[in-house]
């Protein structure tokens, strides 16, 4: 009995990492702040000094433990997404997007990189919110959603 289910459990953990296909944004990434390539600037608060709270959620696991919150703010014609007690699993070439749904089918790509903690980031454009609502923690490599969050208003 412990055979069997420890073969079901190693079966189903290669599917789970298993390369898929790649997927690509329907628009490129430029997002400001970076440290260094797909780093994000880490902060320790936001400063909402001028700030308009425009959507906010939490985040939920998927195939990988994830929490924390995140909200997005807008100031003039910029926004930004600032994340606190940001955490995840390590993985190869996570990534956040910006989505349509869970599955990737459309995004934009706003981070090469992933940190923990409180950080932020300066989105390229405006995001719509009514089709772009969901914030994705995907690892590239692999087609595996870690975990996501839907932005609510």
């Amino acid at each position: 009995m412990k055979k069997a289910l420890l073969m079901i459990c190693l079966t189903l953990g290669g599917i789970a990492c298993q390369k898929n296909e790649e997927l690509q944004p329907v628009s490129p990434v430029s997002p400001t702040g970076n440290v260094g390539p797909g780093i994000n600037k880490p902060i320790t608060s936001f400063d909402s000094t001028g700030q308009k709270l425009v959507a906010q959620g939490m985040f939920m696991s998927n195939v990988h433990p994830t929490s924390g919150g995140v909200k997005l703010y807008q100031k003039g014609d910029k926004y930004s997404l600032v994340f606190n007690d940001f955490k995840t699993d390590s993985g190869p070439d996570l990534r956040i997007y910006l989505s349509e749904d869970r599955v990737a089918s459309r995004f934009v790509e706003i981070s090469k990189g992933v940190n923990l903690g409180n950080f932020f980031i300066e989105l390229p454009s405006a995001p719509d919110l009514k089709t772009q609502k969901y914030i994705l923690i995907w690892c590239k490599p692999f087609s595996v959603l870690f975990g996501n969050a839907e932005l609510k208003q």
